[in-house]
């Protein structure tokens, strides 16, 4: 069964470079403690955001695999040179819940040889467990587009990481679920002079749609990613066999 009309509607990125982002938006941290996104901007250094949740079916996990992966390939650690903020979609995630979640990350990231330091990765959850208007707020102002289906008590929404200067400026936005480590790392870089960006990676999007019980998935890749990419493989093969087929000995003209 298809899915249904208007659940990806919106479930995008519009990007707004030199935004400012509420640094009075009101949340709890990981460790239940009340915090405001002003407690992880802070301090000179420039913070990536991503959004996420933990009953996420499968991009979230994904995802946050793929940063993780990057982290480990970059010269630059989270709680020394830059921070990371995960804010998380469901109002009703508890922190015990998004600590699970994180503590999963960074064991990952430490396996690959990278590491976090201090408060260098902060989970962010509704304050109250049902107020999401701190969550909207920031999601809108880096323009986030996400959406909630209550049949399925999940959430349609993209894969992205927004890269903010530590005064709280939009400075880039890198989509997809496993960035290249060069790329993060100068991505950092800039956030960190306060310098705007054009984007990189694919944007990707996910729900899944399961309406009778069944293990049926309903996915939908919001364009470019993996038509380009096999696109630009395919021409590459054809110009390798053509020209193999006009030149059988190896000696070209």
């Amino acid at each position: 069964m298809p899915v249904p009309p208007g659940v990806f509607k919106g479930v995008d990125v519009v990007e707004r470079l030199g935004q400012q982002v509420p640094l009075d938006a009101a949340f709890r941290d990981h460790t239940g403690k009340d915090v405001t996104l002003a407690d992880v901007v802070r301090d000179e250094l420039p913070v990536l955001v991503t959004f996420n949740y933990s009953s996420c079916p499968q991009l979230c996990d994904l995802q946050l695999a793929g940063l993780v992966k990057a982290l480990a390939a970059v010269r630059l650690t989270p709680g020394k040179q830059f921070r990371i903020a995960t804010v998380i979609l469901a109002p009703a995630e508890p922190p015990e819940r998004a600590a699970k979640t994180r503590r999963h990350h960074v064991e990952k990231l430490r396996q690959l040889g990278g590491d976090v330091v201090g408060d260098g990765w902060t989970f962010l959850v509704s304050r109250d467990g049902k107020d999401e208007r701190a969550i909207r707020a920031v999601a809108d102002a880096v323009g986030f587009g996400y959406r909630y289906d209550a049949r399925q008590d999940e959430y349609a929404h993209p894969a992205t990481i927004i890269a903010l200067s530590a005064s709280g400026l939009v400075t880039r936005y890198v989509h997809g679920i496993t960035p290249v480590g060069a790329d993060l790392e100068q991505t950092i870089a800039k956030a960190g002079l306060a310098e705007l960006s054009a984007s990189s990676g694919f944007l990707m999007s996910c729900f899944h749609w399961d309406p009778d019980g069944r293990a049926a998935w309903g996915r939908k890749l919001m364009r470019y990613g993996a038509f380009s990419f096999a696109s630009v493989l395919i021409a590459i093969f054809a110009i390798v066999w053509w020209r193999r087929s006009r030149h059988p000995s190896g000696v070209t003209s």
